[in-house]
C-alpha cells in the first residue's frame, strides 16, 4: 500500500473549495455566464446566435481586397459599372453605357449589384452587399424549410449550421457574383411551396429566373417534391390525378414563368438591345449550349470539372490568393497565403455526401419523411441534369455549380447524424471536424 493511502484532505481545505465555487457563481460574471449557458437551451436564441455569427463571418473584412476583384466579380462588377455608365476595367470596357453587357444571364443580379454601387460607391463593400443579404436569406430559408417539414427547431439549427459553415456557401455569400443571388429566391420559393403558398412561391422562383436561368432546376425540385409526396397516394388509389390535385403545382409553374417572362421583358426594355425576351432567351440557351470543356488529360489540369468530381471536392478553383514570400538574402525560406478564396466545399461535407445521400434516399423510402423527401427532390433536381450533361455532352462545368446542392447535402448529413444510431462521440466528433474543415478553408489566414 502506498504511503499516502490513508491521507485525508483537511476539512478546512475541503470546505474552502465549495465556497470558492459558490463565490464565482454568485459574482456578476458568474451570473452572466450561467444566464448565457441557460439561454443556449432555447432554440430561438441559438438560431439567432447562429445567424449573427454567420453574418459576422460574411461581413468581416468585406472590402478586402480593397481594389482587387474576386473571381467572376470581374464580369459582374464591370457589368454593373457599364449599367451605371461608369468606366469599366478589363471586361466590357468598350460596351455601350446604360446597357447590361453580360447578356448570357438576365439582368436582375447585375442590377442589384449596380444599385448597391450607386448607393455606396464603387468599392468592395458595395460590390458584395447584395450577396451578403442573399446569403443570410438563404440560411433563414433553409431553417424554415426544415421546420415546415415538421422537424424540430434543433434539427433545423443543425442543418442551417452545416450550410453556414460550408466554405462554398461562405465564399459566395460574400463575393459579388450571381450564384448566391439566384439560390436565395430559389430556397424561398421552395419554402413557400412547402406551405402551399403557390402564388408567392411562383413569384420567388420567377425572381430567381431573372438572376440566372439555372433556377429552372429549383422549379423541377418543387414539382418533383410534389410528385414524391402526393404520387404514392394516387398510385395506391389507382387514380389519375385531376385538376384539383394539380392546381397548386400547375399554378406555381405558370406564375413562375409569367413572372420570369414579364420581368425579362421589362429588364430588356431598360437594359438591353434585344427586340424581344424570346431573342434574349435564345441567346442565353445557345451561349450555355456552346460552352465546351477543354480537351485535356490528367486530374484537374484546368479549372473545369465533371459533376462526379464535385462530391469528392476535386478540381477546386483559386478565386483569389495573396501570398507572402519570406527571404533571407536571395534565398526563399517560406511562402504562405494571407488571403485564399477557394471554390471548394467544406471537405467534411463533401466526404459525407455519398453515405448521407444513400442513407437519406433509404430513409425517405422507408419512412416517407417529408424532410428526407425534400432533400432527395432538391438534390436530384439540382444534380442529375448536370450529371447527364457531364456524361453525354462536352459542356464545361465547375465545382461552384454544386452550391445549390449544399442544403440537400446538409439535410442528408443531419439525418445521418441523428437517425442512423451513431454513437454520440461519433456525432460530436464529426461536427468538431466539420468546424476544423471550415477554419482550414477560411479565406483570411491572418488579420488584413
Amino acid at each position: 500500500m502506498s504511503s499516502d493511502a490513508g491521507f485525508h484532505e483537511p476539512s478546512s481545505r475541503r470546505s474552502r473549495v465549495p465556497r470558492i465555487v459558490q463565490s464565482v457563481r454568485s459574482s456578476s460574471l458568474g451570473r452572466l455566464a450561467a444566464s448565457w449557458l441557460a439561454s443556449l437551451k432555447d432554440p430561438a436564441r441559438v438560431i439567432g446566435l447562429l445567424l449573427l455569427v454567420s453574418l459576422l463571418l460574411r461581413v468581416i473584412w468585406l472590402g478586402v481586397p480593397a481594389k482587387g476583384l474576386i473571381f467572376d466579380e470581374t464580369y459582374y462588377v464591370n457589368a454593373a459599372r457599364v449599367i451605371l455608365g461608369w468606366p469599366a476595367t478589363a471586361h466590357y470596357v468598350d460596351s455601350p453605357p446604360g446597357f447590361d453587357p453580360n447578356t448570357e444571364h438576365p439582368a436582375l443580379g447585375k442590377l442589384l449589384i449596380a444599385t448597391s454601387m450607386f448607393l455606396f460607391g464603387d468599392n468592395g463593400i458595395a460590390w458584395r452587399i447584395p450577396s451578403v443579404i442573399a446569403g443570410m436569406v438563404a440560411l433563414l430559408a433553409v431553417y424554415l424549410i426544415v421546420r415546415d417539414t415538421g422537424r424540430s427547431a434543433w434539427l433545423a439549427i443543425l442543418v442551417t449550421a452545416l450550410v453556414s459553415f460550408d466554405n462554398l456557401t461562405l465564399v459566395h455569400g460574400r463575393i459579388g457574383t450571381l450564384d448566391i443571388l439566384v439560390l436565395a429566391p430559389m430556397l424561398v420559393g421552395a419554402w413557400l411551396a412547402l406551405r402551399k403558398r403557390w402564388i408567392l412561391a411562383g413569384l420567388a422562383m420567377g425572381i430567381a429566373l431573372l438572376v440566372k436561368i439555372t433556377a429552372l432546376y429549383g422549379i423541377g425540385a418543387v414539382v418533383l417534391y410534389a410528385l414524391l409526396t402526393e404520387g404514392p397516394g394516387w398510385w395506391r388509389a389507382r387514380r389519375v390525378p385531376g385538376l384539383d390535385d394539380l392546381r397548386g403545382p400547375l399554378g406555381f409553374v405558370i406564375i413562375t414563368f409569367s413572372v420570369a417572362i414579364g420581368g425579362l421583358t421589362l429588364l430588356d426594355m431598360a437594359l438591353s438591345q434585344f427586340p424581344s425576351p424570346v431573342d434574349h432567351i435564345v441567346r442565353m440557351v445557345t451561349y450555355g449550349a456552346n460552352l465546351r470543356a477543354p480537351i485535356t488529360v490528367g486530374l484537374c489540369p484546368e479549372a473545369d470539372s465533371r459533376p462526379w468530381q464535385w462530391i469528392f471536392n476535386e478540381c477546386q478553383i483559386n478565386y483569389f490568393r495573396s501570398d507572402v514570400t519570406v527571404r533571407i538574402g536571395d534565398v526563399v525560406t517560406a511562402k504562405y497565403a494571407t488571403i485564399d478564396f477557394r471554390g471548394a466545399l467544406n471537405p467534411f461535407l463533401a466526404g459525407a455526401i455519398p453515405l448521407a445521400a444513400l442513407f437519406t434516399a433509404w430513409y425517405a423510402w422507408r419512412t416517407r419523411d417529408r424532410l428526407a423527401i425534400w432533400a432527395v427532390a432538391w438534390g436530384a433536381a439540382n444534380y442529375v441534369p448536370y450529371l447527364l450533361l457531364g456524361v453525354f455532352t462536352p459542356r464545361i462545368m465547375y465545382i461552384y455549380y454544386a452550391l445549390p446542392l449544399v442544403p440537400a447535402a446538409a439535410v442528408g448529413i443531419a439525418l445521418l447524424l441523428t437517425r442512423a444510431g451513431l454513437p454520440r462521440a461519433v456525432r460530436w466528433g464529426f461536427l468538431a471536424a466539420y468546424l476544423i474543415g471550415f477554419a482550414a478553408y477560411f479565406p483570411f489566414r491572418q488579420i488584413p
